[in-house]
């Protein structure tokens, strides 16, 4: 018999179970529908970037570098394209296995010669970066070659996020002409990062590190642009998403400088390598900086090389014993020697203690007595005036000259003229100041040794022995002394042009010092200038240019006993109308007159002959 209350329980049940599911599809698909929504409306924005950017990379576009000229428009530096094998951190697999195989993979690739194409440590340090380095391309691999570049196609389906660029390097066509005040680029390090100067640059920028590339690095450096890209599955371009915020990018501008070209190329030739030392040639009316050299010469391509050879050869030239790095022609402190005699008796003229044809009691026998001191002269020169003196550079003269005019008055004429501890004031980085001592600073100097001044101190430095000056200053006091109209300050910057040749900024000369003198003081100086160069007798005959009225003073700097002289030479031309100043120094080579004189007289052949001279060549 059926039993009707057993059916309707089995019916509650059924109904019971269908109920549950329903619920619990309902609950599921509530669960569902709030993820939609969730997803869809509350970060439809959030997971709408994070979708594109799966897809989309945005790929910072360096701006080209502007490039140097000389005062003539030719050019000095340049760029060149470089391909670059580097790693794109959006591209890269999230997993850190993967990561690790990429790493591996691209340690096991080597070149034709079977040497290691990547460097485990740099590798492994290019890797880390890409957490924080997100939309720029992290370089592993600088400068490569074409058969590098296609080592890396061959497995670029195994090296996701692994990418070849095409940027520009700094390419100086002359070499190791010009290298000192041209300077070069590097990549910016962490501790310039830091620094306030830098604080809108970023790691793995590629900026000036000395010289006018430093100095003028924002002019230069331009503005970067943007693009935005399709990446496939693999993260490999696909191609360019037009209307997406891309920027073009914006090139730096160009320096013209003051230099010329020609001048600087007989300025080199004329400089041997193998001594150390500098060359300095201005425009005394205005401070342009005409020609500058320092010795020993580096090339600046070095630096934009790959890592390898970039860093084998910066090792060389910083441990080079000779300090190629230094750039004497502005950081050399020397001994002026007897081009500071002009000092002497200028000071002397200016303060009425000395005349043109002033003669002291003691004559040029070869040395003075002073105390318990015999100072001596470098040859036996007689009794002679001031134009004689000059001429023949006697020490005797100017050591009785200073005990008369003392330090003071003596300093201060330098002073008015571009020497002692201020800075000029050049437009690259790394100039030193000089120094004039008198009894206060050169007590404080010497206060460690127990040294004190002396009053026979006076002997030495009249005749510049004791004193600090650079090439830079000795070019500028000649030129200045010279002219009689104020001391400007020395640059290179002659006009910064845009990318289309417009003038942007042309720099004015700037009066730094009044560097006027009497003009019966500033008449006697030039007649000795004139006697040094252009007298058979002067010390500096070897310095002469025909036609060309070049005054000038030699000088042999002491610098340490026993070993040769510093040579020395300083001139400018013509006497009447200055329109150059030459300063020489060579280190350890002797007399200023036999060794020094020579290079300057190149040099002012060139500036007032050279199309004749290239015409007669020819």
């Amino acid at each position: 018999m059926y039993n009707a209350s057993f059916g309707n329980e089995e019916l509650q049940n059924r109904n019971l179970k269908v109920l549950v599911l329903l619920a619990l599809i309902v609950f599921f698909f509530s669960i569902i529908v709030f993820r939609l929504f969730y997803l869809q409306y509350l970060h439809y924005d959030e997971n709408l970037e994070r979708s594109e950017n799966n897809r989309l990379r945005r790929v910072v576009l360096t701006a080209e570098r502007g490039f140097i000229y000389d005062r003539e428009g030719r050019i000095l530096v340049r760029n060149r394209p470089s391909y670059q094998i580097a790693l794109q951190a959006l591209s890269l697999p999230r997993n850190k296995s993967e990561k690790d195989s990429i790493f591996r993979r691209l340690l096991d690739i080597r070149d034709i010669n079977g040497v290691q194409l990547f460097d485990s440590a740099s590798l492994d340090t290019a890797f880390q970066r890409t957490v924080w380095i997100k939309n720029r391309p992290i370089r592993i691999l600088e400068d490569a070659t074409p058969e590098e570049v296609a080592l890396i196609e061959e497995h670029s389906s195994d090296l996701p996020g692994v990418i070849t660029l095409i940027e520009s390097r700094r390419e100086y066509p002359y070499g190791t002409l010009a290298a000192h005040f041209l300077g070069y680029t590097g990549e910016i390090s962490e501790e310039q990062l830091k620094l306030e100067d830098f604080k809108d640059y970023s790691l793995g920028d590629r900026i000036g590190q000395k010289g006018l590339e430093l100095q003028y690095d924002r002019e230069f450096r331009g503005v970067n642009g943007v693009k935005i890209i399709e990446v496939n599955a693999s993260g490999r371009e696909v191609g360019v998403v037009e209307g997406m915020g891309s920027q073009e990018p914006i090139p730096g501008m160009h320096l013209v400088t003051t230099i010329d070209l020609d001048l600087q190329k007989i300025a080199e030739e004329a400089f041997p390598d193998s001594v150390r030392g500098a060359v300095v040639a201005i425009d005394p009316r205005t401070g342009e900086i005409l020609a500058m050299v320092s010795s020993p010469r580096l090339d600046p391509n070095i630096f934009s090389l790959k890592r390898r050879e970039r860093n084998k050869g910066w090792a060389e030239v910083a441990l080079d014993s000779t300090r190629p790095l230094t750039n004497r022609a502005i950081a050399g402190a020397y001994p002026p020697a007897s081009v500071f005699k002009l000092v002497t008796a200028g000071a002397g003229l200016e303060h009425g203690l000395i005349g043109r044809n002033t003669h002291f009691q003691k004559a040029c026998t070869g040395g003075f007595q002073f105390g318990n001191r015999y100072q001596k002269c470098w040859s036996s020169h007689g009794n002679l005036n001031l134009i004689h003196a000059l001429r023949l550079s006697c020490d005797v003269y100017f050591y009785q000259a200073g005990l008369l005019i003392d330090m003071p008055r003596i300093n201060e004429f330098g002073e008015r003229f571009g020497l002692g501890s201020d800075l000029l004031g050049i437009d690259i980085p790394g100039e030193r100041s000089g120094w004039l001592p008198d009894s206060a600073s050169f007590n404080k100097r010497n206060k460690r040794n127990g040294w004190r001044w002396a009053r026979g101190l006076i002997l030495n430095l009249a005749i510049g022995q004791g004193q600090l000056v650079t090439p830079l200053q000795q070019a500028v006091f000649i030129g200045s002394i010279a002219t009689n109209e104020g001391v400007y300050r020395p640059h290179f910057m002659k006009e910064i042009r845009s990318i289309d040749g417009s003038l942007v900024r042309r720099q004015e000369p700037v009066k730094i010092r009044e560097g006027k003198m009497k003009p019966e003081t500033h008449q006697v100086l030039l007649d000795a200038m004139d006697s040094v160069v252009n007298h058979i007798g002067g010390t500096g005959k070897r310095g002469a240019v025909k036609n060309i009225r070049v005054g000038g003073k030699t000088g042999s700097g002491e610098w340490k006993k026993g070993e040769k002289t510093h040579a020395w030479f300083a001139s400018v031309a013509p006497l009447d109308d200055p329109k150059i100043a030459v300063a020489v120094i060579m280190e350890a080579a002797g007399g200023g007159g036999a060794m020094a004189a020579p290079v300057a007289q190149k040099i002012m052949e060139e500036f007032f002959y050279g199309d004749s001279l290239k015409r007669e060549e020819q």
